[in-house]
């Protein structure tokens, strides 16, 4: 006999969305750059029709993909669309909504992205997307800024390399411009379009968490809520998406949902990313621990329409891509196969028979 949601909760089953790994940043390595493509490492570019055919069969709703700036955008005012037009062909052909990531971390190997031109770039590139793929609604302009402030403005790890306070505040206003101007290039095309800015969303107490208000900062300047200097506005951001991974669980993750939909009572919240650490738990261990933490964050009266995985494939290690870290649904074999991981699968199919997810 299927079990039943009690009717207390009278809550209605979430969304079960993908991601898959697409960061592409630039590090050094050798005494040169070196661009870590996570799509090109797990073979999602060979592989892209296999990939969304594993989604239908353990009932996606939507997948979060990659527009690959770096690929999508050679050269100034240029664009190829050898990429695009397949994800977006093979979304549609599969019946997955299909929620564009335009930025995660990498971008052109000619852009300065401190230059004052570097906004208009990633505007047109927007605008262009958005004129090309008329079917295509929801975006992510950007993925985690405030990690690339971190990695790429603070510790100097990724390119830019900018260090210190200075690096970080110069990096997070160039960023918040870049997302404003980009949001509002997409509206110009598509007015019924919608932005979703996924960003860490962590523990405020221990040793290494960091406070509310740093954690929120872009999201609040890209809203116009503060530096309204850089020219953000209510507009920009129609969904605010909370990416969660391992912390202090200090306060717990239903509490952290709590204060965001405090924060951003006005706004609607997505979970868009989380998965378990790849060593020292099993995923589904963590998968049930999350959707607790979630649905207990609904019946306090957070509405969160959307839960994701993240990665759906899983994906390389961002400091030595030889270590293959399995923390997605399914794993990879030394040849890319993918391999269903522990139990996932059948834990989805339970959260699905529970009424948890649609």
């Amino acid at each position: 006999m299927k079990p039943k949601t009690p009717d207390l909760l009278k809550l209605p089953p979430m969304e079960f969305w993908a991601f898959l790994e697409n960061s592409d940043f630039q590090r050094r390595r050798r005494g040169g750059l070196y661009r870590q493509d996570e799509v090109r490492l797990i073979q999602h570019d060979t592989r892209l029709d296999e990939d969304y055919a594993l989604l239908v069969g353990i009932g996606c709703a939507g997948i979060r993909d990659a527009a690959r700036w770096y690929v999508s955008h050679p050269a100034p005012h240029r664009f190829d669309w050898g990429w695009l037009d397949q994800v977006v062909a093979s979304a549609e052909q599969h019946g997955l909504r299909l929620y564009l990531d335009l930025w995660h971390y990498g971008y052109p190997d000619w852009l300065d992205l401190l230059a004052d031109d570097a906004p208009a770039h990633f505007a047109e590139f927007a605008a262009a997307i958005a004129t090309r793929y008329p079917s295509l609604i929801d975006y992510c302009v950007c993925n985690e800024p405030t990690l690339m402030v971190e990695m790429g403005g603070r510790s100097g790890r990724w390119r830019p390399f900018l260090r210190g306070k200075t690096g970080e505040d110069r990096l997070r206003a160039q960023i918040c411009r870049m997302i404003i101007a980009a949001s509002r290039a997409i509206l110009a095309v598509r007015p019924d379009a919608r932005l979703i800015l996924p960003d860490p969303w962590h523990a405020t107490e221990g040793d290494r968490a960091r406070p509310e208000d740093v954690q929120a900062r872009v999201i609040d300047t890209v809203l116009g809520r503060r530096d309204p200097e850089l020219g953000g506005g209510e507009d920009c951001i129609h969904v605010i998406g909370l990416n969660h991974y391992r912390d202090t669980t200090l306060p717990p993750f239903h509490r952290l949902l709590l204060q965001a939909k405090e924060r951003w009572s006005d706004k609607p919240l997505w979970l868009t990313e989380t998965s378990g650490p790849p060593r020292g738990w099993r995923q589904n261990e963590w998968f049930w621990w999350m959707l607790s933490e979630v649905m207990l964050a609904r019946l306090m009266g957070v509405e969160i329409p959307v839960f994701t995985w993240a990665p759906v494939i899983s994906m390389f290690d961002w400091v030595d891509e030889r270590k293959h870290l399995p923390n997605g649904v399914w794993k990879l074999t030394p040849e890319g196969e993918r391999v269903p991981n522990d139990t996932m699968i059948e834990s989805l199919a339970l959260a699905r028979e529970y009424g948890y997810l649609r």
